[in-house]
C-alpha cells in the first residue's frame, strides 16, 4: 500500500474516532445539562453534520418516531464503527 493511501487512511480513523467521541460526551451532557453552553454549542456544532443524515433518514422511513430516544445517535455509532472496521481492515 503506497504511504500516502496509509496515511489518509489512518486520519480518517483518527477523525472517526475523535468523532465518536465527541457524540458520546454530547449524549452524556444532554442528560445533565440544558444544552446552553458554550461547550455543548461546540459540541453540536461538530455532531451534527454526522448525525443529521441519519435523522432525516429515520424520519423519512418513519422509524422510532414515537420513541423518547434519540436513535439517530446509535445508528450513527454503527454506521462509523463499520467504516472504521473496514478502514481498519485495509491497512492490515
Amino acid at each position: 500500500m503506497p504511504w500516502y493511501i496509509y496515511l489518509l487512511v489512518q486520519f480518517a480513523l483518527v477523525f472517526i474516532e475523535v468523532l465518536s467521541l465527541a457524540m458520546l460526551i454530547r449524549v452524556l451532557l444532554s442528560w445533565f445539562t440544558d444544552g446552553s453552553g458554550k461547550f455543548f454549542q461546540f459540541l453540536y456544532v461538530l455532531t451534527e453534520p454526522a448525525v443529521m443524515p441519519m435523522r432525516l433518514l429515520l424520519a423519512k422511513l418513519n422509524w422510532f418516531q414515537d420513541s423518547p430516544i434519540d436513535f439517530s445517535f446509535t445508528f450513527t455509532f454503527l454506521a462509523l464503527f463499520i467504516v472504521e472496521t473496514l478502514l481498519g481492515l485495509l491497512i492490515m
